[in-house]
């Protein structure tokens, strides 16, 4: 039945892996831009979960998600390259034996390493415009990641995964749709969910982090509080991504019965 969803990621995959294999920096700086991108829209998350939580309003809850959304239509859209979801888009590709296992390895540390690129840069600039210094101490973000480091490390990794099993099916499932407004409407449901339900994203995460250390802050993080994060979520989003949605909807469209007509369709 996903077929050809599945073989649209194939395709994707192999376009990525010939981005990559000609221009590293080229595929690093798409990489950048999906944390840019990522960061873009947090600030304005930021400045309206203030307005609401200034004024003691239940609904910050609710605004913060709902303006986060768009990160990943402007990632998808814009060209970006994001680590999570190519997660997924690797694991379809090399069940299909189209890219290699190193191919994948290769893939996902160079995309890690520019979106973790993009956050930096991002917070640098954000920084030289002054606005940081505009915020209290006790800002939402503040909060944010005070709760992100207390949590444990099984919790943390669980929260992980169903986050980048929501975040890769919204960009598996919108290849069954032809209509650009019915994908982003996908899109921004799926990420909305993900982000209203308190999951856990590795990426948004390294923004959440490269922004609250150039703001005013009460709370004092370290590297190991920063590590302690990543490691369990980064590892919750491959299951997540790979296992969730890669292998899961690969084995369903492989099984026994039709597994000679569906191998043809997926090579």
């Amino acid at each position: 039945m996903e077929r050809d969803s599945i073989q649209y990621c194939i395709d994707l995959a192999l376009k990525k892996k010939n981005v990559l294999d000609q221009s590293i920096f080229k595929y690093i700086t798409r990489a950048a831009l999906a944390s840019i991108y990522i960061c873009f829209i947090l600030i304005v998350c930021l400045k309206l979960a203030e307005i609401f939580r200034l004024n003691e309003s239940p609904y910050v809850a609710i605004v913060y998600p709902l303006v986060f959304a768009t990160a990943l239509i402007m990632i998808i859209y814009g060209g970006g390259e994001l680590f999570t979801s190519n997660t997924m888009y690797f694991t379809f590709s090399t069940l299909a034996h189209k890219t290699s296992r190193l191919d994948l390895l290769k893939n996902w540390l160079t995309c890690y390493a520019g979106n973790i690129i993009g956050a930096i840069v991002f917070a640098f600039l954000f920084y030289l415009t002054g606005i940081p210094k505009e915020f209290p101490s006790d800002h939402f973000l503040t909060g944010v990641v005070e709760h992100k480091i207390h949590a444990s490390f099984l919790q943390l990794f669980f929260k992980g995964l169903l986050c980048n099993w929501l975040v890769c099916l919204a960009c598996f499932l919108p290849t069954r749709l032809k209509e650009d407004f019915s994908k982003m409407t996908i899109i921004f449901l799926l990420v909305f969910a993900f982000f209203f339900s308190g999951y856990e994203h590795s990426i948004a995460n390294l923004a959440v982090f490269t922004l609250s250390s150039i703001m005013p802050h009460d709370l004092t993080f370290t590297f190991g509080d920063l590590l302690h994060n990543l490691v369990p979520v980064t590892f919750g989003n491959i299951i997540g991504g790979s296992v969730g949605v890669g292998m899961a909807y690969y084995y369903l469209n492989t099984g026994k019965t039709t597994k000679t007509k569906s191998l043809k369709r997926i090579s």
